[in-house]
């Protein structure tokens, strides 16, 4: 209950959260302590809306990398700020990325610098048009 509320309010004072969850304030702010130091709780964020900042040219990208280089592909693509995201998959493809870029030119100069990585073998692009869903909380049970 204490991590549903965090993640609808990550500054959510702790009277709130007391009074949201009837957990006494002190308990709270030990159990949050705790589960901060335990690595269930990573950090405490903002989520930005990337249409207001301008970062709203989209991609998903699927990446082919030969096997012996693979985890190098990856390394360096978590290196790119641009790809927010990298995920290795049992799919059609080695790796899925998630890009994002201020303009088509700048997703196409983008897709380039990928595309040049040693080791890719091939990329296949599927740009968003339009997003029904982004949720950024985890399907908590109580």
């Amino acid at each position: 209950m204490i991590l549903r509320e965090l993640q609808k309010d990550g500054r959510i004072s702790y009277a709130d959260l007391s009074r949201k969850t009837g957990i006494p304030s002190s308990t709270l702010h030990d159990k949050v302590r705790r589960m901060t130091s335990n690595g269930i709780i990573k950090k405490f964020t903002i989520v930005i809306d990337d249409e207001k900042v301008g970062l709203n040219n989209v991609a998903i990208i699927g990446v082919e990398t030969g096997a012996r280089l693979y985890q190098e592909v990856a390394k360096k693509l978590c290196g790119i700020d641009e790809v927010v995201e990298v995920y290795g998959t049992t799919a059609e493809f080695d790796l899925m990325i998630k890009i994002r870029a201020s303009s088509r030119r700048d997703l196409s100069k983008l897709l380039g610098r990928i595309r040049s990585i040693d080791g890719i073998d091939d990329i296949h692009v599927s740009s968003i048009l339009e997003v029904f869903k982004d949720k950024r909380t985890l399907p908590l049970k109580e």
